[in-house]
């Protein structure tokens, strides 16, 4: 809406202003969380939906019984509406991003919803990994056909992402393989990192920011040219979008962070992740992907080397997995590992930066 006022009226051209949008989208995304949070999480509780605990869990959780979940759909709703009110909903970026946005967030609602009505497991693990494969697949065929990202459009950015902008020409299959594996693969991986109060939010406001950067960079002309990026023709809506997610997480933070308040559920889990891992592969920065959200590689991997590990040698690596647990179990205080997780998502975004700049100069 702000956008098109600013093409129609010569007086408020600034209504374009990325900068700007950037600016309005993050507050007002915040404000709107902020303000319907409350009565949101008290229709929570009216209805009973609240967190199941499970009982081979840390015994300090057993306190979180009853809280309010399925929170994600504060995310989900305010950055929609946010990015109505200031986007240019006519970029193909933002609209494919809105859609994913929409239906990973459909995927995570009908996984918590069932938790409370048929079964705590909610939907089978199979039934997501399919559910999100068929949004890899629109994706896929939304990229493959527009060429959104120019005459790279089936490159796969590869090789080193600081000292080159090299890539390879992979093939419409393989490229599919290669988002499905990312989209997957992040969705899930931010969903198991959510397991503390404010975990996970904060690590996908970080990674959000610095891809909202790049974003920025790729879709500038000039700068890309000078950072050795990638140039992406009107790839500055996805900076618009991120900085509208991150007031939305940065909302529900005031009511996740500890002693929670709410939780995101895999409705805002799924939805972040397959967000973040979307805006990666539109960017070309598969690479950069893995750095900034260094954070749910290690979650998820602690995992995978958990099961191998017992399924193999019968034997555990981690008292418990995810390692946020296991640190949790040798006594440290939830706050204490949710803010040390914090320190090193963050140290990893100044990371990539530093990667992006190093770019520019090598």
């Amino acid at each position: 809406m702000l956008y098109f006022l600013g093409e129609i009226f010569s007086s408020m051209a600034w209504a374009k202003s990325i900068y700007l949008r950037v600016f309005i989208g993050f507050l007002l995304a915040f404000i709107t969380v902020l303000f319907t949070g409350k009565p949101f999480i008290k229709y929570l509780k009216g209805k009973k939906l609240g967190e199941s605990i499970r009982e081979e869990g840390p015994e300090s959780h057993f306190s979180k019984k009853g809280t309010p979940t399925m929170g994600g759909v504060l995310i989900v709703l305010s950055t929609l509406f946010t990015m109505i009110v200031i986007g240019d909903i006519r970029n193909k970026f933002v609209g494919i991003l809105l859609l994913a946005m929409l239906l990973f967030g459909a995927i995570g609602f009908i996984d918590d919803y069932k938790k409370f009505t048929e079964s705590k497991k909610g939907l089978s693990g199979r039934k997501k990994i399919l559910g999100q494969g068929l949004i890899s697949l629109l994706a896929w065929s939304f990229i493959y056909k527009s060429g959104l990202t120019g005459d790279r459009v089936l490159d796969l950015s590869i090789i080193n992402p600081v000292f080159s902008n090299s890539s390879l020409y992979i093939g419409a299959g393989l490229m599919l393989l290669f988002i499905m594996l990312i989209l997957v693969g992040t969705s899930n991986a931010v969903n198991i990192t959510d397991g503390l109060d404010g975990l996970v939010i904060m690590p996908v406001i970080i990674a959000a920011s610095i891809l909202a950067v790049i974003a920025y960079f790729s879709g500038h002309i000039e700068l890309s040219d000078y950072l050795n990026l990638h140039y992406i023709r009107g790839a500055g809506e996805i900076a618009v979008f991120l900085g509208t997610l991150c007031g939305a997480g940065l909302g529900f933070l005031w009511y996740n962070f500890y002693p929670a308040q709410i939780f995101m559920g895999d409705t805002g889990s799924l939805t972040l992740g397959g967000v973040l891992g979307l805006v990666a592969i539109f960017l070309k920065q598969e690479l950069i992907l893995p750095v900034v959200g260094l954070v749910f590689v290690i979650e998820a991997m602690s995992v995978i080397l958990q099961v191998g590990s017992y399924k193999m040698r019968k034997k555990r690596i981690f008292k418990m997995a995810p390692i946020h647990h296991h640190f949790e179990l040798h006594g440290l205080p939830e706050t204490k590992v949710t803010m040390r997780f914090w320190i090193v998502a963050l140290m990893c975004g100044i990371a990539a930066l530093g990667m992006v700049r190093l770019r520019g100069i090598l």
